[in-house]
């Protein structure tokens, strides 16, 4: 675990319940960088959701699995206004009010790109009706609920996808077998990696790409660079270590070290 994540988030005494699940939001990266803050986990959620939206293709159908408070609609807005619509799901009536804020902000302020629908919805349960997605984001979430409950969400997920579309799944990386301890007390259950993929792939989906979103400590990150592309990346990794602030090599060096990082971003896709 990297020693720059956020003490607040990963040591918080409560965790906000709704039934089984853990309804703590992701790190607001927008609010923390406005306060002059760049935090490794925040600098991770805007990684993953820039990712998403600059590979999302224009005339798509997005779907945003525990949607939360919307963090991903601003880089949508930016960078994939074209796509035809965006359609947020979440249990929390909370998290559901801030996101319509945070979206009539927006359109205050930029337009309105896309139509957006957010609905209250228990991702493990019966799902409303809804058209086929060609994008769908599950990020920093899937921790929050039980193991067994993580996989019916994950298969109503890869349900609503239409052939060929594309899932992006966060969630942090769990080692050996369980019952494992959790590396974050806001978390239900932490998944290993060959358990993500076992549950994506009874979904009907096939893993194409996992890169890291969060690097273990410099000597992990280190080990499996010179596993991965030899000595030279290490030595390369060293050089910037020694200029690049922490916060933005750990956001850059991570996707080159899923096999240590310690939150991971799974790339998967429906066969069409």
């Amino acid at each position: 675990m990297s020693a720059e994540l956020d003490e607040q988030y990963r040591t918080r005494p409560s965790t906000p319940m709704i039934g089984p699940y853990s309804t703590n939001q992701m790190d607001d990266f927008y609010a923390a960088l406005s306060r002059g803050e760049a935090k490794s986990s925040g600098l991770m959620n805007l990684m993953q959701h820039l990712i998403a939206a600059e590979r999302c293709p224009d005339g798509a159908n997005v779907l945003d699995v525990c949607c939360g408070r919307g963090l991903a609609l601003p880089l949508l807005h930016r960078y994939a206004p074209k796509i035809v619509r965006y359609v947020g799901l979440d249990i929390s009536t909370d998290n559901l009010a801030e996101a319509h804020t945070r979206l009539a902000d927006l359109r205050q302020e930029y337009g309105t790109p896309f139509p957006v629908d957010f609905v209250e919805c228990d991702v493990s349960g019966a799902w409303p009706q809804l058209p086929a997605f060609d994008v769908a984001l599950y990020t920093s979430a899937l921790e929050h609920l039980p193991f067994e409950l993580g996989v019916r969400s994950l298969a109503a997920t890869g349900a609503a996808l239409a052939p060929g579309g594309v899932l992006y799944l966060s969630t942090p990386q769990a080692f050996g077998p369980p019952p494992r301890p959790l590396q974050y007390r806001v978390h239900v259950y932490e998944w290993s990696r060959e358990e993500v993929v076992q549950a994506v792939e009874a979904a009907g989906l096939i893993v194409d790409e996992v890169m890291g979103l969060l690097p273990p400590e410099p000597e992990g990150v280190a080990a499996e660079l010179a596993e991965r592309y030899g000595d030279g990346a290490v030595d390369f990794y060293r050089a910037l270590a020694a200029r690049v602030p922490k916060a933005l090599l750990d956001t850059v060096s991570a996707v080159a070290v899923p096999n240590r990082a310690t939150e991971l971003l799974f790339v998967c896709r429906r066969p069409a």
